[in-house]
């Protein structure tokens, strides 16, 4: 089954680089949390029953944004490569939290430690988003759920973004080293997970070069057998 080629380290430091230039645009911290409000909000609100102060939350590649700021409960941990630099661009306005500014693909966590794990506007932006996968595959609880949200391009436009990373960089989309459409992230994900629910959010990507990409939402659960033998090795004595 293909497989996205990784991008190089420096590739993925530049981009992250630039995208640190963009969160330097006034107004644009105010703007995206009132749109991941619109968004996920709702998503979020369905899982608040299971939710409480001792759940174990992951917010990965969280950005400035923090959507798990959303959730009124829970023990919130988020991590970025860039979020130190976030923290002072954003003096205060981050949530209050255990902070990691580290990159999603090797967190400092026990296996199975999370309840819930975020990925939203993510997985597009890491190094190497297979690893990443691995990683919350890793770290997520046998009952656990990860919501990834991704934004996904018709098939032809993400075949041409495809080309042009990798064969035509002039082109390229500096600050997004990955592109998907929607049938391929769900290949993607469901090579370590249960594809619970994968729906259309109501809002077009905010960026104006993304404007032919679509916001999805998939709900994961740990794959069937892999969550029993989780389970199981957790119980040993």
């Amino acid at each position: 089954m293909a497989r996205h080629k990784g991008v190089s380290k420096a590739r993925w430091l530049d981009s992250q680089k630039l995208l640190s230039e963009l969160w330097q645009q006034e107004d644009l911290l105010a703007i995206e949390l009132e749109r991941m409000k619109r968004c996920y909000l709702p998503l979020l609100d369905g899982h608040r029953p299971q939710i409480d102060a001792k759940t174990r939350i992951l917010d990965l590649c969280c950005g400035a944004v923090c959507t798990a700021r959303l959730i009124d409960k829970g023990e919130k941990n988020y991590l970025d490569p860039m979020l130190d630099a976030y923290r002072r661009m954003y003096p205060g306005k981050l949530p209050k939290g255990r902070h990691m500014a580290l990159a999603a693909e090797k967190v400092p966590e026990d296996s199975a430690s999370f309840d819930i794990i975020l990925c939203i506007n993510g997985l597009d932006h890491v190094l190497n988003p297979e690893l990443a996968l691995n990683e919350m595959e890793r770290l997520l609880k046998p009952s656990g759920t990860l919501i990834i949200g991704i934004a996904v391009f018709p098939k032809p436009i993400a075949r041409l973004r495809y080309f042009f990373e990798n064969y035509f960089s002039p082109l390229r989309d500096e600050t997004h080293p990955y592109s998907y459409s929607l049938s391929a992230i769900e290949r993607s994900i469901a090579r370590h997970f249960d594809i619970e629910k994968s729906m259309e959010l109501d809002e077009v990507c905010s960026a104006e070069t993304r404007s032919m990409a679509r916001e999805y939402a998939l709900v994961c659960r740990r794959k069937k057998q892999d969550a029993e033998t989780q389970a199981e090795t957790n119980a040993a004595p």
